[in-house]
């Protein structure tokens, strides 16, 4: 009898490790797989959030450029279509400005729209804004 008791102290049986080795797998594979994802995320929120910042003080610093023309009584016609490229750090930004039409006399709706600039997979849209702002004179 003492020697059986022995051979149940011993440790734990092969199988009893294999099963143990596949829990151990399959918790480390869903850890893995749901950090990735939010890394992911991560990444692509950082990437709207500073889209949306350049956006906002383009708009912003457009609209100030008005007040300070109107103040100073000068005329030059904003109202075109333009692109413009913005570097920060590797990632480069192009913000473009379509007016669209209205029948205002006072004031214009214009829309900016912000892409980050990839040579390998092509450009990609991050945000888009429209806003009505005063008709330069």
């Amino acid at each position: 009898m003492r020697k059986m008791s022995k051979l149940f102290k011993r440790g734990f049986t092969l199988v009893e490790m294999m099963v143990a080795i596949a829990i151990l797998a399959i918790s480390a594979m869903i850890i893995y797989s749901s950090n990735s994802s939010a890394i992911r995320h991560q990444l692509s929120l950082e990437e709207t959030t500073v889209g949306h910042w350049l956006l906002l003080n383009l708009i912003e610093e457009e609209k100030m450029n008005r007040v300070v023309e109107s103040e100073e009584e000068e005329t030059g016609e904003t109202s075109d279509r333009y692109t413009k490229q913005i570097t920060i750090g590797d990632d480069v930004y192009r913000i473009i400005r379509e007016p669209l039409e209205t029948d205002s006399d006072m004031v214009e709706l214009v829309e900016f729209s912000i892409e980050l600039v990839d040579p390998h997979t092509g450009n990609h849209l991050i945000d888009r804004i429209t806003t009505i702002m005063r008709r330069s004179e």
